[in-house]
C-alpha cells in the first residue's frame, strides 16, 4: 500500500512495498508519485469512499499488478496493489441484463440459493452462506452452498450480535467486499511521515483484528470473504465465504462476484418495496372494516367487543385492550390488572414512542409483574377532543427452540494472556429453549401499528 496526500506526495507506505513494486517506482516519504499515477488519482474525485480499480498497472518483481485507488475520509488516497491473477480461468459472465425482483417469498428463496451457488463457483471458496441480521442484532444463516466433501452445516443456525460488533458492521456497509486471504498472516507495519495513522476504513488491506483472527481459527477458517447486502441504507445481511486454506482472488473475480451480490440486493430491495406498496394499498381496505364497526356502535369504547376481536385477528394477538383516562376495556386474554397498570404507567411516563413493540416484557421492563403476557404492540394517540388513548395488543408466552452456532451465553473464555478475552471456541449446534418471549412480530407490524394509531386518532371518543 502507498498513501498519497492532497499534494500527490507519499505520506505513508507499507513496509513490504519493495516486494511488490518495481525498482523504478520511487517509494520515499514526501516524494511525488509517478506522473502516470497522478492522472489516475485525478479520475478518483474528492468524494470520501470513492474507489476505482485498474488492471495490470505495473509490472512487479513477481508479475503484473492490479491496483485500487481509494479516497479516504481524510482526503488521502490509498493505493493498494494486488497480484494480477490474469491467467486464471475466465470468471462467469455478469448478470447485468436487468434486475428482476422475486414475485414471492418462495421465488426470493430460490434466487437466494442461486446466488450462493454462483458465488461458490465464482470464488472457489469451500462454503458460502447467506447471513441475515435479525431485529435484535443477532444473525441467522438462511441459506448455504458448499463444495463436495465439506463437512458440517451452519444452515438455520443463529449467531449472537456480539460475533459481529457494530464497528465491523459499519465497515461492511462502507465497502463492496472484505477479503482476508490468510487470517494467520502477520500484520505489515505502515511507515509514515507523521505518527497519525491514516483512515483505513475503506481499505481491503487493513489488518485483521486479532480477536477476529482467533474467531476464524476456531471455526477452522483460514481465508474469509464477505459481501454486504445493504437494503434501505442498512446492513441487512452478508454473503459470507469460508475456506480452510489461505486463498487469494484477483480483483476482476471479486468485482464480478460483488456485482452479482449488488444485483441480487437491488432485486431484494425492489421486492420489499413492492410488498410495502401492496401492504399500503391493502390497508385502506382492511381498516375500512374497523371504521364500519365503530360507526355502527357509535364510538370506540362501545365497539370494542367487535373491534378488539378484529384487531386481534389482524395482528395475530391474544388480547386487545384500550386504556382511557376513565378506565379501560378489553377483549380476549390481555394483561392482568397489575400488569396493565405497570405497562401503562411506563408507556405514558417513560416511553416517547407512539408505537412500541416488545417481544419479551420480562427482559425489557425491569420489575414487570408475573403475567401470561410476554409481548405487546403498544399504540398511543390523542383524539381531536384531547384525550390520550392507549391500545395494547398482547401475545402470550411462546416457548420454542432456537438453534445457535455454539452457546451464545457461554462464559467468557480467557486466552493465553496475549489477547485477553478470546472469542468462542465451539460453533456446533446448540439448542436454546426460549421462554419469557412471545411469537416474533413481523416487519410489517410497525407499519400496521402506525395505521392503527391513525385510526384511533380519527375515531377516538371525544
Amino acid at each position: 500500500m502507498v498513501v498519497v496526500d492532497q499534494a500527490l506526495r507519499i505520506s505513508h507506505y507499507s513496509a513490504n512495498v519493495a516486494n511488490f513494486l518495481p525498482a523504478d517506482f520511487p517509494v520515499r516519504l514526501g516524494e511525488d508519485i509517478p506522473a502516470s499515477f497522478c492522472e489516475l488519482v485525478s479520475q478518483l474525485g474528492s468524494e470520501p469512499g470513492r474507489r476505482i480499480q485498474y488492471e495490470a498497472v505495473l509490472q512487479g518483481p513477481a508479475g503484473l499488478l492490479d491496483a485500487v485507488f481509494i479516497r479516504n475520509a481524510q482526503g488521502l488516497v490509498l493505493i493498494e496493489f494486488f497480484p494480477g491473477f490474469h491467467d486464471e480461468c475466465e470468471p462467469l459472465p455478469l448478470l447485468t441484463q436487468g434486475v428482476v425482483p422475486p414475485a414471492s417469498r418462495s421465488e426470493a428463496d430460490s434466487q437466494r440459493q442461486s446466488l450462493l451457488e454462483r458465488v461458490l463457483q465464482q470464488t472457489g471458496f469451500q462454503r458460502v452462506m447467506y447471513y441475515r441480521f435479525l431485529e435484535d442484532g443477532d444473525g441467522e444463516v438462511l441459506a448455504e452452498a458448499k463444495q463436495d466433501g465439506v463437512a458440517g452445516s451452519y444452515l438455520g443456525l443463529r449467531f449472537p450480535a456480539s460475533d459481529i460488533p457494530q464497528i465491523a458492521r459499519v465497515l461492511y456497509r462502507q465497502n463492496p467486499w472484505r477479503l482476508i486471504p490468510d487470517a494467520a498472516a502477520d500484520s505489515v507495519p505502515l511507515i509514515g511521515r507523521e505518527a497519525v495513522v491514516p483512515d483505513l476504513s475503506c481499505s481491503d488491506l487493513r489488518s485483521v483484528s486479532p480477536v477476529h483472527a482467533v474467531y476464524l481459527a476456531n471455526m477452522g477458517v483460514s481465508a474469509a470473504l464477505s459481501f454486504p447486502i445493504v437494503v434501505g441504507g442498512q446492513l441487512w445481511g452478508l454473503i459470507a465465504c469460508h475456506h480452510a486454506e489461505p486463498r487469494q482472488l484477483g480483483l476482476a473475480r471479486l468485482a464480478k462476484a460483488s456485482q452479482d451480490v449488488r444485483s441480487h440486493t437491488m432485486g431484494l430491495s425492489a421486492f420489499f418495496a413492492q410488498r410495502r406498496m401492496q401492504l399500503l394499498d391493502g390497508l385502506v381496505r382492511r381498516f375500512s372494516q374497523a371504521r364500519e364497526i365503530v360507526h355502527e356502535a357509535g364510538d370506540v369504547v362501545a365497539a370494542w367487543g367487535k373491534l378488539g376481536a378484529w384487531l386481534a385477528a389482524e395482528f395475530s394477538a391474544d388480547g386487545a385492550q384500550l386504556c382511557m383516562d376513565e378506565g379501560d376495556v378489553g377483549w380476549g386474554e390481555g394483561f392482568e390488572e397489575s400488569a396493565l397498570a405497570f405497562v401503562d404507567e411506563w408507556f405514558l411516563g417513560q416511553n416517547t414512542e407512539q408505537v412500541w413493540l416488545a417481544e419479551s416484557l420480562p427482559r425489557q421492563l425491569p420489575g414487570y409483574p408475573l403475567s401470561r403476557v410476554a409481548g405487546v404492540l403498544a399504540v398511543k394517540a390523542k383524539t381531536a377532543g384531547g384525550q390520550l388513548l392507549r391500545v395494547y395488543l398482547t401475545r402470550h408466552e411462546h416457548i420454542h427452540d432456537v438453534a445457535w452456532g455454539g452457546n451464545p451465553d457461554k462464559p467468557v473464555e480467557r486466552h493465553d494472556g496475549i489477547l485477553g478475552i478470546a472469542p468462542r471456541r465451539s460453533f456446533g449446534k446448540w439448542v436454546e429453549k426460549r421462554i419469557g418471549r412471545c411469537r416474533p412480530w413481523d416487519n410489517e407490524v410497525r407499519l400496521l401499528g402506525l395505521k392503527l394509531r391513525e385510526l384511533v386518532m380519527q375515531l377516538g371518543r371525544d
